[in-house]
This record gives C-alpha cells, sequence and structure tokens, in this order.
C-alpha cells in the first residue's frame, strides 16, 4: 500500500527558521504514523495556482494565512476549491493572534460570499502550540484519507461473515475447500430453483442474488492485493492488481459501502431461508 503522502506547502518565506521547523514537525508526525511525507514548496501564490491545475496528487495543503498585500492564505483556499473541490484538506497557519485571523476571515466572507469552509482549519502559531495543531489537523487528514482503504477492508470483513455463516449451512469446517468451492457447493447440492412451489419471478430473483453474490466473491479476491492510482479525470481509486478492471473510486466511496450494505443483507436473508 502507499506510504508516501504528498502536500503542497505555500509560504513566501522558504528560508527562514519557522519553515524548516514547521516543515520537519509535519514530516515527523506523518513518519511517526507510518508515512513519508513528499513536500513541494511553493514561494508565490501564481506558482501554487499554476500547480494546481497539474496532474500530480496532492493528499492535502498547507499555506501561511499571511502572504503579501493583496493574496491571503484565503484566497488560494478559493483557488483550491475551484480547481480541487471539497476533497483535499486544507491547513492555514498565521503569527497573527486568533482575533485577528478572526477578523480577516469575516472581511473575506463579507466581500466574496464564499462556500469554502469545508475539510478546511486555521490556527495561529503564536501560542506556541504548534505542534499540537498540525498534529490534529494531521489526525483529521488521515481519517478521512484512509477511507478508501478501509472500505477494501470492509469487503474482506462482510465477506468473512458471509463465509462463516455458509459453511455453518454447508456444515464444514473452515479447513474444507475456499470460499468459491463452498460458494459452488451450497448452490449444486443444497439449492433447489426448479422446485415445484418456485415462481419464476422468484426464481429469477435467486439467479440475479446467485450471480451478484459469484461477483462479490470474485471482487473480494481481486482486492486482496492492490495498487494505489491517481488520475485528473477519475480522482484517486486503488485497483485490483489481479484484475484491473476492479477497482475502487473515491468519488464512488458512498454507493461502493451503499451496495456491499444491501447484498450482504440479501445474502444473509437467503442463507437463513429454507429454499433447499
Amino acid at each position: 500500500m502507499r506510504q508516501e503522502i504528498n502536500i503542497l506547502w505555500l509560504e513566501d518565506d522558504l528560508t527562514m527558521d519557522a519553515h524548516t521547523y514547521r516543515k520537519e514537525l509535519v514530516e515527523d508526525i506523518l513518519k511517526d504514523k507510518g508515512y513519508e511525507a513528499r513536500i513541494k514548496e511553493f514561494r508565490t501564490f501564481e506558482d501554487a495556482r499554476r500547480e494546481l491545475v497539474s496532474v500530480k496528487r496532492y493528499d492535502f495543503f498547507i499555506s501561511d494565512f499571511n502572504l503579501d498585500a493583496s493574496e491571503t492564505g484565503l484566497n488560494y483556499l478559493e483557488e483550491i476549491r475551484s480547481k480541487n473541490g471539497f476533497k483535499q484538506f486544507v491547513i492555514l497557519y498565521s503569527n497573527n493572534d486568533y482575533t485577528t485571523i478572526k477578523s480577516d476571515v469575516i472581511n473575506i466572507l463579507q466581500q466574496k460570499n464564499l462556500d469554502i469552509f469545508s475539510n478546511f482549519t486555521f490556527f495561529s502559531v503564536s501560542d506556541s502550540l504548534e505542534e499540537k495543531h498540525f498534529e490534529d489537523a494531521i489526525n483529521v487528514i488521515l481519517c478521512r484519507w484512509d477511507e478508501l482503504n478501509a472500505l477494501r477492508g470492509r469487503f474482506m470483513c462482510e465477506n468473512a461473515e458471509i463465509e462463516h455463516l455458509l459453511r455453518e449451512k454447508l456444515e464444514v469446517t473452515p479447513e474444507n475447500d475456499s470460499y468459491r468451492e463452498n460458494f459452488d457447493r451450497f448452490f449444486k447440492k443444497k439449492v433447489r430453483l426448479s422446485r415445484p412451489n418456485l415462481t419464476p419471478d422468484k426464481k429469477r430473483k435467486y439467479e440475479s442474488l446467485k450471480q451478484r453474490w459469484s461477483d462479490l466473491i470474485d471482487k473480494r479476491n481481486a482486492l486482496a492485493h492492490v495498487e494505489e492510482g491517481f488520475t485528473s479525470e477519475e480522482g484517486y481509486y486503488i485497483c485490483s492488481l489481479k484484475d484491473a478492471s476492479i477497482k475502487i473510486m473515491e468519488s464512488n466511496l458512498d454507493e461502493e459501502r451503499r451496495n456491499l450494505v444491501s447484498l450482504k443483507k440479501d445474502i444473509i436473508d437467503f442463507l437463513n431461508k429454507t429454499y433447499y
């Protein structure tokens, strides 16, 4: 699985000691969590803006709140949202106190009526709590960033529960054959879809369920070994090394999760009924 996290950092004074300290702080926080930070730094608003249209995947953004007289971190946040939507998290930091930062935020909102405050945090580095602020924000970011892999894990977990019930119905032990072999045995020896009292409509539903369940087993097996990728058209995804057509897209997480839960319920209901 990918261990690198790509970060775009906008700071108008990249040579100051404070920036070096913050950069090392973020790298150390991610290292402690088992990740490697890949940070790309930009000094000007225009350079960072141009980078937003690249095909490179950035997992989150960090920016100085106070850039120059005409641009602020909030302007950059607006650019990120217009190019990347609301998926990536943005951290803004400022040397000013919270009262000043809040005033700046309010002024921007009054001027532009922006809907930008999603996956976003800002904090003052004047209170000597920089490490805590960065770590709190990164904890939230990693929670969101790991959602694809969490869904992959859920495919494994839900199928394990189904497989356990299937073995109970077949009265076999975990050492007996594979999930796929027990699936085939169940429909060959146990299920009688040709019984006289089975209506054509019910038979179609059961045949459909059998196919969906079979596809689920294939997907579970294929997702045992994956690689991760990103395209500007599709966004971030994990893809089976065995079958490149089997993917989980970050843009499709809700539908994947919803379909998995629904199918599992149908399979469990089917296993707990008597059609054989």
